[in-house]
């Protein structure tokens, strides 16, 4: 199942840098990985992100990401959605886990995927950035910069258990 994820997103996502692909695993391994510790602020924030967010009714709102995991868009929501969509991120922050060694067994797939070249980057960048991510100990990472500018993600990580 990561590896038709990640092969979707290759597809899907083609300026995906080595970062985007961690950060995929990352998200299917660990959801999304964030510890709240002000609702009152995450709301706000999330408010100020769906307003700034460019609107299509025609997008896909729910992304799979494997593992019982989902990015829900923003931009595919209508205000009404944010107060469900908050409560759902908020419940799978607390309830989702993983472990440490199955992320660095779907590593070892990124890897793999890398070195049959699907991605737009080679496996000397993946594994350039590997090492770094290694000595940082294996931390949540954000998009790249040049995903960003190319996608503009905003969008919320939610567990299938909490719709």
């Amino acid at each position: 199942m990561t590896e038709q994820i990640l092969r979707s997103h290759a597809a899907r996502y083609p300026h995906m840098q080595p970062q985007d692909g961690v950060k995929l695993i990352y998200q299917n391994e660990f959801g999304g990985g964030h510890l709240i510790r002000d609702e009152a602020a995450f709301r706000r924030y999330l408010r100020a992100e769906y307003a700034a967010t460019a609107h299509d009714p025609a997008a896909q709102p729910y992304e799979p990401l494997g593992n019982g995991i989902y990015r829900v868009h923003l931009a595919a929501l209508g205000p009404e959605d944010l107060e469900p969509l908050a409560e759902a991120f908020l419940r799978s922050a607390k309830a989702h886990t993983g472990s440490l060694p199955s992320f660095l067994q779907k590593l070892e797939l990124l890897k793999k995927l890398t070195a049959e070249g699907i991605f737009s980057f080679d496996s000397a960048a993946l594994e350039a950035y590997l090492k770094d991510y290694a000595a940082a100990g294996y931390p949540m990472v954000s998009h790249s910069q040049i995903y960003r500018e190319a996608y503009h993600p905003a969008y919320r990580i939610i567990d299938e258990r909490f719709p």
